[in-house]
């Protein structure tokens, strides 16, 4: 009996190797979790192609829909301008309850191009700033990002100043704080707001446009028929 005990032990220990040796390789075979498409160089090249077009889709879309404005002298200097500049805005109150409110803003930075003199000159885009508003009581916060046109974080300022009691900017209240694009909370508020413009109000607004411009062609082609039907035109 004990002869035969010997004999069925061998096959046990080769069987076990063998499984080990078939783990093995099959875990060598499996990709590493930190080994993501993030890393693939084609992939990085497509999320910033998508990410280019866009921002020329969000540029498009408020040069079209916007709100005529300007960058003052005073605030050029403070978001790292040359000079008072000209700019399409779009901007959204998200929250307001008493002295407390909360915004979100695009501003398309842009120089006339051509004759200035026309009714509607060439518009050159220069950047994009992305700003996040907060008034809490009489404290005022700001933050700025400004991107390039290929959807670059390029710099990032936060502005804080203080109301009085009749709602108006303290003099000398104002500071300015050029912020690191690198800083792990600044990209994180950068992307949250990017994702903002460029996925939800994008999309929204888009859909409003596509509308607007469906109910002008249907408003002008019933003038057309109605203009028609007053019209002394013999039938044939």
């Amino acid at each position: 009996m004990r002869t035969t005990r010997k004999h069925f032990k061998k096959p046990a220990i080769a069987l076990s190797l063998s499984i080990a040796a078939t783990l093995i390789l099959v875990n060598a075979q499996i990709p590493s979790p930190t080994s993501t498409n993030k890393d693939n160089p084609s992939t990085k090249s497509e999320h910033k192609d998508s990410i280019k077009t866009d921002i020329a889709k969000l540029i498009d879309t408020i040069l079209k829909s916007g709100i005529d404005s300007n960058i003052s002298s005073i605030l050029a200097t403070v978001i790292g301008l040359p000079n008072a500049m000209p700019m399409k805005k779009q901007e959204i109150v998200m929250g307001q309850t008493n002295n407390d409110i909360e915004k979100r803003a695009c501003y398309v930075i842009y120089e006339n191009t051509g004759n200035i003199d026309i009714e509607t000159p060439e518009k050159r885009t220069v950047c994009v700033y992305i700003v996040k508003i907060k008034r809490s009581g009489r404290d005022k916060q700001t933050r700025y990002f400004r991107i390039d046109l290929n959807g670059n974080l390029e710099k990032v300022v936060l502005s804080q100043s203080k109301f009085d009691e009749t709602g108006k900017i303290v003099e000398g209240s104002g500071v300015k704080f050029d912020q690191d694009v690198d800083s792990p909370e600044v990209r994180m508020t950068f992307e949250a707001e990017m994702k903002f413009w460029l996925k939800d109000w994008l999309k929204k607004e888009q859909k409003n446009v596509t509308k607007k411009s469906a109910n002008a062609t249907h408003q002008n082609l019933s003038r057309r028929l109605i203009r028609l039907d007053k019209s002394d035109i013999p039938l044939p």
